[in-house]
């Protein structure tokens, strides 16, 4: 999204501050984690193979540790502040919302996966970004379909430093629900500027008004769901946003983007087109369905950018696998029926419904296939 793309713009022009000029260390060890490293574990998605075991899609990345992150918050509240924006109370927000982005990423990083009720895994072996991503075979694991709880250890002068996610397994078959988070489920304002960066970097997130009693009927109504929540948003904002759905809706693994300061193509790419998210939101969900090729998909966006068409392109592909798609309407968007009939060319009409509140669509059977 052009937001999240204009905080990593501002992230960029405080890194360019002579506060942040220190050197890169070179030639650091590759493989196991060193005591000045360290890891964050994405919540992964789990499914089963033809032979009653589990794969697990991993996600980690790998840093060198921030030790005081303090040293970003005087560069980064300028060029922040420089926009006319007043941070008041949020200096916490903004700090902690944007430090991944100053973090120096280790490549060749191996690590080792506990799975509660499963097996122990390698993982590995990171890229230049720092970034890994990899489906791995975790056994068959015990019966249970709760969450399972999945962690590491990093070496520390006397002790050891733990990390952790959760690992959610669900069966081949049954209903699964994909969701956008800005301005679908999180109040973003993408649609004005000065109001879309302090939604994102400064204040606290909040929910959009009516989604999270949506999402908790629909959870019982689909019986427990696998949830995926994907989002245009740099991984950088991932424990802000994992913090918020958490708190508010059914949980489940998210998806974001992995941009990275050591790709600069992609990274200026990102900065100066909206083009590459409906690509991104695209392959993502062909992957989701790659999963669980059994499942229904219930699909939930806004009308802000790119949602309808990608959600209606998934939809044309796969027609079997989709249940539902339902677009929130948002306030100065392009909202014109010409656009959503254009958008959902050729996907039935019965399949697809566009709501302004939520209640609109809270009463629906959608696992009778009642979707608008």
């Amino acid at each position: 999204m052009h937001i999240e793309r204009l905080a990593t713009a501002i992230a960029l022009a405080a890194i360019a501050s002579p506060a942040l000029s220190n050197p890169i260390p070179e030639n650091l060890p590759r493989g196991s984690p060193l005591i000045t490293d360290d890891v964050l574990l994405f919540d992964a998605p789990a499914f089963m193979n033809g032979n009653g075991e589990w794969t697990a899609s991993f996600r980690m990345f790998s840093s060198l540790r921030q030790i005081d992150t303090k040293i970003i918050s005087g560069p980064l509240t300028a060029a922040v502040e420089a926009l006319g924006i007043e941070i008041g109370n949020g200096a916490n927000n903004l700090l902690e919302r944007t430090k991944l982005f100053f973090a120096i990423s280790r490549s060749s990083i191996t690590v080792d996966i506990n799975v509660a009720g499963c097996n122990t895994v390698s993982v590995g072996e990171t890229s230049n970004g720092g970034l890994l991503e990899k489906s791995i075979g975790v056994g068959k694991c015990d019966t249970s379909l709760a969450p399972k709880s999945i962690s590491g250890s990093l070496p520390r002068f006397f002790s050891s430093s733990p990390f952790s996610g959760t690992l959610f397994p669900s069966p081949p078959s049954g209903f699964g629900v994909i969701s956008d988070v800005d301005d679908t489920i999180k109040v973003s304002n993408v649609l004005n500027k000065t109001a879309a960066i302090k939604a994102l970097l400064i204040e606290d997130h909040k929910a959009v008004d009516g989604m999270p009693q949506l999402y908790s009927k629909l959870n019982g109504a689909l019986n427990t769901p696998q949830w995926f929540y994907l989002t245009g948003s740099p991984y950088q904002f991932y424990p802000s946003l994992r913090k918020f759905i958490f708190a508010s809706y059914p949980n489940g693994p998210m998806i974001a983007q992995n941009l990275t300061f050591t790709e600069p193509k992609a990274l200026i790419a990102a900065i100066v087109s909206d083009s590459g998210v409906r690509d991104y939101k695209v392959a993502q969900m062909e992957k989701i369905f790659s999963y669980y090729p059994q499942k229904k998909f219930v699909m939930i966006g806004d009308s802000t950018q790119q949602d309808p068409e990608a959600y209606a392109e998934v939809a044309r592909r796969h027609p079997d696998s989709i249940q539902c798609i339902w677009i929130r309407q948002v306030k100065d968007a392009n909202n014109a029926p010409d656009r959503f009939a254009s958008a959902f060319k050729a996907v039935p009409q019965a399949k697809w419904k566009v709501f302004t509140d939520p209640a609109e669509v809270s009463n629906l059977d959608v696992a009778q296939g009642k979707c608008n």
